[in-house]
């Protein structure tokens, strides 16, 4: 019992510790919209997909009209937004 309080209490602590260290982005709802309405071919990410995980080098984004900043890609017929400049995801479709 003791084990479970303070395994629970550390994890309560570190939560915000490690939340901390993402980045919220709120991508405009125009570039979600032409996303969702221009899907590309679907490209395969080895591991787990996240927020602020960075898209290889070798995977062609798909630019934003109006929105430079934000590129797209589809993974598992679902649309991923990066950073353009960085490759890091920033929105992952639910």
């Amino acid at each position: 019992m003791k084990r479970t309080i303070l395994v629970m209490t550390a994890l309560l602590f570190a939560g915000p510790a490690f939340a901390q260290d993402a980045v919220i982005v709120e991508v405009p709802q125009p570039a979600r919209d032409y996303v969702m309405a221009h899907p590309s071919d679907p490209i395969v990410v080895e591991g787990d997909l996240a927020i602020g995980t960075a898209i290889p080098e070798d995977v062609k984004l798909v630019p934003i009209p109006d929105t430079p900043e934000y590129s797209y890609v589809y993974v598992e017929k679902k649309p991923v937004i990066v950073s353009t400049k960085e490759r890091k995801v920033v929105y992952l479709s639910k």
